[in-house]
C-alpha cells in the first residue's frame, strides 16, 4: 500500500471553515491518498494578517480574496492557471457561486479556487417575521421601531459602507478619485441615521454576536446587512433557527453587497504544489461541496451545491433565497495594498459612528488612505 501523502493547511477557526474541510479527508484519502492536517487562525486574522507571515510552513491555505495582490506581490502564493488544467478552472468558472471565482483573479491569472461564498444578506426570526423587507425605507422603518440589529464593528462597518457606495452608483474605486465625496457623504449620513436607531451594543458585534443577539432575544425581527452564516440556518445549531434573505437595496434588486467568501490558494513554500492544487481542486468541486463539505457547516463557493434541494432542505433555504444578492454582489478591487487601506479606513467610518458625525477630517484621513493604497500598487 502506497504511502499517505500529508500536506499541511492553514484555515480560519470557526465550524464553517475548518468543520467542513476536515470532513473532506476521508474523500481526499480514498481518491487521491492525501490528507491535510488542518490548523486555524481565528476570524480577525483571516481579515487581518497578510498570507506571507503564515505561507512559510503550510500547502494549502484558505484566503479571502483582496489578499491576493498582496500574496502575490510578496510571493507567496503559487498560480493556479500553472497547476491546473485550463479545462479544470474553466469548469470552476462555470460553477462558481456569483462572481467568486473570479474575486481570485490578479495579473490575468487565478490565484485560489472559491471553497466559500458569502455576501451581505439579512437574516430573521421565523416565528417573528415573515422576511426582511427588500426596500431600505422599510427597513429604516422597523428600525426605529426597535426591531432591526445592525452589526457595525469596524470591518462590519466598512463592508456596509462598501455595499451602500455601490447601490449609491459609486462602487469603490470606479471613479478617478477611488472614492466619491458626494456619495460617501451620503452613504455616511445613512449609515450615522441607521446608527442612532438600532442598540448600541450593534457597534460593538459582528454577525456571529447579532446572530446570538436574534437567536436569544424576542425583542429583534431581523439584522441587515451582515454577512450570512448558514450554521444559524440549520436545524440543532441553536435554540431556535434563523433564516435567511436577500440584502435591502434602493431598487428592490439586491444589488451591490460586499463579497466575501474563501478562497483556498496554494503557498509558494510547498514542496508538493501539485498535489495540494489537486487536492484545492477537488474541495472546490461539486462533488466534495455538494456532500461532506456543505453537510459539515460548509459555505460552499460552487454553485451546484446553491442550487442543491438536499443542501437547502439542510438550511432553511439559506442558499436558495440570498442565491440573487450574490448573483448581483460587488467585488472589491484586486490591488495591492488593500487589506492596510481596508483597515485604517474601516477604523474612520466606525469611529465617525460611535462620535455621530462624520466631519471635513475624517473625509480627509479617508483621502489619504487613498493616496497610501495608490503608493503600495505603484510600488
Amino acid at each position: 500500500m502506497a504511502e499517505m501523502t500529508v500536506l499541511k493547511g492553514m484555515t480560519w477557526d470557526h465550524p464553517r471553515g475548518f468543520d467542513s474541510v476536515v470532513a473532506c479527508n476521508a474523500l481526499l484519502e480514498e481518491r487521491f491518498g492525501v490528507t491535510v492536517d488542518w490548523t486555524a487562525r481565528s476570524l480577525l486574522e483571516f481579515g487581518d494578517q497578510h498570507v506571507r507571515e503564515f505561507a512559510p510552513g503550510h500547502d494549502l491555505m484558505v484566503i479571502d480574496h483582496p489578499h491576493v495582490p498582496d500574496g502575490v506581490a510578496d510571493g507567496a502564493l503559487l498560480a493556479m492557471d500553472d497547476l491546473l488544467s485550463h479545462e479544470q478552472l474553466e469548469k470552476l468558472a462555470r460553477e462558481s457561486a456569483g462572481p467568486s471565482h473570479e474575486s481570485y483573479r490578479f495579473l490575468g491569472k487565478i490565484w485560489a479556487l472559491a471553497i466559500d461564498a458569502a455576501t451581505q444578506v439579512s437574516v430573521y426570526r421565523p416565528d417573528l417575521s415573515d422576511g426582511v423587507p427588500p426596500f431600505w425605507d422599510d427597513v429604516m422603518t422597523d428600525a426605529r421601531k426597535g426591531k432591526v440589529l445592525w452589526p457595525h464593528k469596524p470591518v462590519d462597518a466598512f463592508s456596509t459602507f462598501a455595499t451602500l457606495s455601490a447601490q449609491w452608483g459609486s462602487p469603490l474605486g470606479s471613479s478617478e478619485n477611488f472614492l466619491d465625496e458626494d456619495v460617501t457623504q451620503e452613504v455616511m449620513e445613512f449609515l450615522l441615521s441607521f446608527a442612532a436607531l438600532v442598540p448600541e451594543e450593534c457597534q460593538r458585534s459582528n454577525p456571529f454576536e447579532i446572530s446570538e443577539m436574534l437567536v436569544s432575544s424576542d425583542d429583534y425581527a431581523y439584522a441587515t446587512p451582515l454577512y450570512g452564516y448558514t450554521n444559524y440556518s440549520r436545524q440543532g445549531f441553536r435554540s431556535r433557527v434563523l433564516a435567511y434573505d436577500d440584502v435591502p437595496s434602493f431598487d428592490g434588486l439586491a444589488s451591490g453587497a460586499q463579497l466575501g467568501g474563501a478562497g483556498i490558494a496554494v503557498s509558494a513554500h510547498s514542496a508538493q504544489p501539485e498535489k495540494a492544487a489537486l487536492v484545492a481542486a477537488y474541495l472546490s468541486s461539486a462533488e466534495a461541496q455538494n456532500g461532506p463539505y456543505t453537510e459539515m457547516h460548509g459555505q460552499p463557493g460552487n454553485v451546484r451545491a446553491w442550487l442543491s434541494p438536499a443542501m437547502n432542505s439542510l438550511t432553511h433555504g439559506f442558499f436558495r433565497n440570498t442565491l440573487r444578492t450574490i448573483e448581483r454582489s460587488w467585488v472589491r478591487p484586486r490591488v495591492v495594498g488593500w487589506p492596510d487601506f481596508q483597515f485604517a479606513v474601516s477604523q474612520v467610518i466606525h469611529q465617525a459612528l460611535v462620535n455621530k458625525v462624520f466631519n471635513a477630517s475624517d473625509w480627509s484621513e479617508m483621502v489619504a488612505q487613498v493616496e497610501h493604497l495608490r503608493e503600495r500598487a505603484e510600488q
